[in-house]
């Protein structure tokens, strides 16, 4: 009798073992879509050609930093700054702007987590699979990429505590828009990996941060308009 449960705990755990490592009970789970939209504003016109010296600073003149604190009528609210520099090379100024959104993702909220992974039984995050689309652009200039980072809730910079990068998007150009979705992938080697399956595993929110740094060059169309970008993650869980 002690021989025959012996088997059969043997057996259950080979079972369990050979489908853990061939993935059979892993499966997928679809949070919620967020929206971020950046909004830079209603300026118009263009960036004056502005002599300057590098060394002596004289695209500040008094400008500083532009704040355009926004409350964009759909999607999350953005912070973007403004600031002016000299482009040693050219000898002329340049705006430097940085947006930045975030949005928390609440897991416990979210219906298809909770339908899929009851509220006491988790598992292991082995895969995040990172959507996004751009339904609306209406920037005056281009971006080269939006940088897109996850960290702890509360967090809304990437500079801040335990915040990490999911990935980047390809250039955007300026106007263009795009529903047909990219990817990011948030896998073993994935600096984010280690956030978003902590909150996961202990039950806790996280936040995703988008982030975009596009630098104006003198001449160009000044930094106007704004872009919305939808984040759909899709976590795969197993044991």
């Amino acid at each position: 009798m002690a021989r025959r449960r012996f088997g059969f705990r043997a057996l259950a755990a080979l079972v369990i073992a050979l489908g853990t490592a061939c993935g059979i009970f892993d499966f997928d789970v679809d949070l919620q879509k967020q929206t971020f939209t950046l909004d830079f504003g209603q300026q118009t016109g263009t960036m004056p050609s502005i002599s300057c010296d590098a060394s002596a600073g004289a695209c500040d003149g008094g400008a500083g930093t532009l704040n355009f604190n926004t409350s964009a009528t759909a999607g999350v609210p953005s912070t973007v700054e403004v600031t002016l520099g000299c482009d040693d090379s050219t000898r002329l100024c340049f705006a430097q702007a940085n947006a930045r959104a975030s949005q928390t993702v609440s897991v416990l909220q979210d219906d298809a987590f909770v339908t899929k992974v009851e509220r006491h039984a988790l598992g292991l995050v082995k895969l995040a699979d990172i959507a996004y689309t751009i339904p609306s652009n209406t920037l005056t200039f281009d971006i080269p990429h939006v940088d897109v980072y996850a960290g702890p809730a509360g967090s809304t910079r990437e500079t801040d505590p335990g915040v990490a990068l999911v990935g980047t998007t390809q250039p955007i150009a300026a106007g263009t828009t795009s529903e047909t979705a990219q990817h990011l992938i948030v896998d073993d080697n994935s600096p984010a990996r280690p956030v978003i399956e902590h909150a996961v595993e202990n039950k806790q929110d996280f936040v995703f941060i988008v982030v975009a740094s596009p630098r104006v060059s003198a001449g160009s169309p000044a930094p106007a308009g704004a872009i919305q970008i939808d984040i759909a993650p899709k976590l795969t869980v197993g044991l």
